[in-house]
């Protein structure tokens, strides 16, 4: 008997019956057998589409909070597709929001991707890779924070323009601009954990063409308003812009005590402490005092030929001096290179020793910045203690600011890697130095508040409503930017600059 056929072909592979199957008939009980198959299979179509896809979505609606089965971290919701430059600028809010809350170094496509509820290949498609990306951050950032400033200062001012009302407006701009956009002057004047010198870079540069604009202005405004003649509007211009950044900071850390209008108004009442037809006093220059020899800074091992015989060992010292040693080594490094050179190899290389003796005096590398830190707030802390005179009768404001100026200088000129240390600028400078500065600098203010009101009722009645709390901080980064002239290059001797300020100075007036 032939073999019975098989109910699927093998030849052609297809899964449809080769018997004729029954087909049902209307009955009674089943009148339209056709829609009761249409609907079952629609069902199954339903249910494997759903197991595909529906799922899924389900999921990504009603789970917002799961989190990534590697990090833990929680997983956006997928977003809706949004036009390109709305969706550019959405990754640019969101990559500033996590260096804002982490830092630089918590910036990765896998991060922001995941901050953003996009997938990574929307970060490659918008922006190249992660260079790209914050390289469009910063150029946002930059052209936001400078084009408001240019619009201030870089416009031609004509004759008709009173130059006091001028600069009062052009402090109350500035401020509003600040507020208008928080997040942008954070970056720039409190910038986050983390090194970016990219950031860096900009900041410096957009500095540099903010005091040119504004040294050129100040040139202006001082022969329109007919004096003081002979000032150095360059150096001028460089106090003026770290006094704004320095504004800027006290405006973002507390808004509601240090409005616009606050700031406004000390510059208003700034230029009465100046008038435009004073004259110079005549008093002698404050000297510098002699501090003796700068200190030497260790010069940089050069790196071992392999071909020499291995160095002799170095000698053993007490832990003591061990320490003190490996701390002055660090000092110098930081001053020359940057917190990013600071590494337990390189501290023993520079120092001519094993790691071993590194990690012997300090545990990791945070222990050692922690007291490099520790041991330059107190080195600088004694040193600005000593510019406070315990007892000011006899001398004029002009000679008490003098005084100060010529100390701090002669300090700055003797120690210049612990002084480069200490006025670090924000964007130089890791989170924990910052907050350093930040106790020691309000730390200061407190102390000079006094000496600032006493020095003020020595001006007389045209300094009755000048306010001494904020005069007090400006007055601190005007000093900190003139120990900058000393210590960046191109470096400005301490005698020159305290020359170029004393032209200043000696047209305070005094009494009424």
């Amino acid at each position: 008997m032939p073999p019975r056929p098989s109910a699927f072909s093998s030849t052609t592979k297809s899964w449809w019956p080769l018997r004729r199957r029954a087909i049902a008939m209307p009955s009674p009980a089943n009148p339209d057998p056709m829609m009761a198959t249409s609907v079952w299979v629609g069902v199954m179509l339903l249910v494997l589409l759903g197991t595909r896809y529906g799922l899924v979505a389900t999921a990504s609606l009603h789970t917002p909070d799961r989190s990534d089965s590697h990090t833990g971290c929680p997983v956006a919701s997928r977003t809706p597709r949004l036009a390109p430059e709305v969706r550019r600028a959405q990754l640019l809010d969101t990559t500033l929001d996590l260096i804002t809350e982490e830092g630089f170094a918590a910036v990765s496509v896998e991060a922001v991707a995941r901050r953003a509820g996009v997938t990574r290949p929307v970060i490659y498609d918008q922006f190249g890779d992660l260079d790209g990306l914050m390289v469009a951050l910063l150029d946002r950032e930059e052209a936001a924070a400078l084009q408001p400033l240019l619009a201030i200062v870089g416009e031609d001012q004509g004759d008709d323009v009173d130059p006091e009302a001028f600069l009062v407006e052009a402090v109350e701009t500035f401020c509003e601009a600040v507020l208008a956009a928080p997040r942008t002057w954070r970056l720039v004047v409190m910038p986050p954990r983390g090194r970016s010198p990219e950031l860096e870079a900009r900041v410096t540069r957009s500095r540099r063409i903010v005091v040119e604009r504004v040294a050129a202005l100040l040139h202006w405004g001082l022969v329109r308003r007919g004096g003081p003649l002979g000032l150095d509007a360059e150096l001028l211009a460089r106090v003026v812009v770290a006094c704004g950044e320095d504004g800027a900071r006290l405006m973002l850390e507390q808004p509601d005590r240090f409005p616009p209008a606050r700031l406004a108004a000390l510059a208003r009442e700034g230029l009465q402490l100046l008038p435009a037809d004073a004259t110079p006093a005549g008093a002698p220059r404050p000297t510098l005092p002699d501090l003796g020899p700068p200190r030497p800074s260790a010069a940089p091992r050069p790196e071992p030929d392999p071909a020499d015989p291995p160095p002799a060992p170095a000698r053993r010292m007490p832990q003591a001096e061990r320490r003190r040693q490996l701390i002055g080594v660090a000092l110098d490094l930081v001053a020359a290179e940057g917190f990013g050179a600071l590494t337990m190899e390189e501290v023993a290389r520079r120092a001519g020793v094993s790691k071993v003796v590194v990690y012997r005096s300090f545990a990791n590398v945070g222990v050692l910045l922690l007291a490099l830190l520790r041991v330059a707030e107190r080195r600088t802390r004694t040193t600005l203690e000593g510019l406070l005179p315990t007892d000011p009768a006899g001398r004029t404001p002009a000679v008490l600011l003098g005084e100060a100026l010529a100390s701090l200088l002669a300090a700055a000129e003797h120690d210049p890697p612990l002084w480069r240390l200490a006025l670090l600028r924000p964007e130089q400078a890791p989170k924990a130095v910052q907050a350093v500065i930040h106790r020691r600098r309000s730390a200061l203010a407190r102390d000079l508040r006094p000496l600032v009101r006493w020095g003020l009722q020595g001006v007389g009645a045209r300094a009755s409503g000048v306010d001494v709390e904020v005069l007090t901080r400006l007055l601190l980064s005007a000093g900190e930017e003139l120990v900058r002239e000393v210590l960046e290059e191109p470096r400005t001797p301490a005698d020159e600059i305290l020359e170029k300020v004393w032209t200043l100075l000696d047209r305070l007036p005094v009494g009424d």
